[in-house]
């Protein structure tokens, strides 16, 4: 073999190793679940989003995305809301019916299907899903935040005065008998677990000085929501941020604005999960994980208010810029009913045990 041959000969060898090298760097992690779900041709999803709010695009623009992003397989949403539907569809998986290849469940609900052996255990994090949003047992990913803050309305307080609200203005007596609450304050779950929180010191002792203030308890925040909007009350404490900017923008409400008072709260609202024995597995999988990217959480914070700040382009990001954010850890969120029967217990109001696990 001549010099000439040889040197053509290690040049193409060469070339060819340059060639492959990139792509076994480079290789996208979700390509097995691509190839997967391109065979399975269908996802069913049900989160908890509204298809459409007042007549105007919400879930339906969400899925669309996702929709657009991976064109070959065909999205079927159907909406899963409250306590009932999910129980409902725990109680299908059970009895070995699996309508859905994603499904929501609240934090506290995770233990449960953990033991029923229902949700596929995926490493979320090898997928480019943030840490955070993962659950510790890898059984699903968070997908709505909560982010909370005192609502006002703006026919009875001046935006001026609200942006020097402290969550001392709660239990300020110039609001006594002025303002409303939900009945569950889950807003300070975070603030007294966490340790760039307040503590359970400071914590339980604001939680009685703002019962002392004598607020409306509302059983719903939608609820204490709409009146305020009315005029019934001129502040709400504890506002989720979802609420407030849902009936802002789908139902075009003027008089009802929300400041985010330093530090700010921060939950999971959904856990959303794909079951392990749900026939698309790989589609599933692949909503799941788009719904952690930059574009799905910009998305979900235009059409649901609940991205997550630390995405780069959400509106809640921009919103808390340089404030402290105190978000709930994993094993807060899961023992969170515990949490919240002791801030309800020092408030005075009636708790329930039966609706959270004794401690030992």
């Amino acid at each position: 073999m001549s010099k000439l041959i040889k040197k053509c000969f290690f040049l193409v060898i060469c070339g060819g190793l340059l060639a492959i090298q990139p792509l076994s760097v480079h290789a996208d992690p979700l390509d097995p679940y691509i190839q997967g779900a391109k065979k399975e041709g269908s996802v069913n999803i049900g989160i908890t989003l509204r298809a459409k709010i007042n007549g105007k695009s919400s879930g339906d623009r969400y899925i669309a995305a996702f929709q657009k992003r991976y064109p070959f397989i065909k999205a079927n949403f159907k909406r899963i809301g409250g306590a009932r539907e999910r129980e409902r569809v725990i109680g299908e998986m059970v009895g070995g019916i699996y309508n859905y290849d994603v499904a929501p469940v609240t934090e506290t609900g995770t233990a449960m299907l953990i033991d029923a052996k229902l949700p596929r255990i995926v490493e979320w994090e090898k997928l480019g899903v943030p840490k955070f949003l993962i659950h510790p047992a890898n059984m699903g990913i968070a997908l709505r935040t909560q982010i909370f803050g005192i609502a006002y309305n703006r026919d009875l307080v001046s935006d001026q005065e609200a942006g020097a609200f402290t969550w001392e203005t709660c239990a300020d007596p110039k609001w006594k008998a002025k303002a409303a609450m939900d009945d569950g304050p889950r807003h300070l779950i975070p603030l007294l677990m966490e340790e760039s929180g307040w503590g359970r010191e400071k914590t339980l002792d604001f939680a009685k000085r703002w019962a002392a203030n004598k607020p409306h308890i509302e059983h719903s925040r939608s609820t204490a929501a709409a009146k305020l909007m009315s005029g019934a009350y001129h502040i709400f404490c504890g506002a989720a941020r979802t609420q407030i900017m849902d009936l802002q923008v789908y139902s075009d409400a003027k008089s009802i604005g929300i400041v985010y008072p330093d530090p700010v709260p921060l939950s999971f609202g959904d856990i959303i999960y794909v079951p392990d024995k749900t026939p698309h597995p790989n589609g599933g999988i692949l909503f799941a994980a788009w719904t952690a990217t930059q574009e799905a959480q910009v998305l979900l914070d235009e059409v649901n208010f609940t991205g997550h700040p630390s995405f780069e382009g959400t509106q809640i990001g921009k919103s808390v810029q340089g404030k402290k954010v105190v978000s709930a850890s994993w094993d807060t969120l899961i023992r969170s009913d515990d949490v919240l029967a002791d801030i309800i217990q020092a408030m005075g109001m009636p708790v329930v045990r039966s609706q959270t696990k004794k401690k030992k």
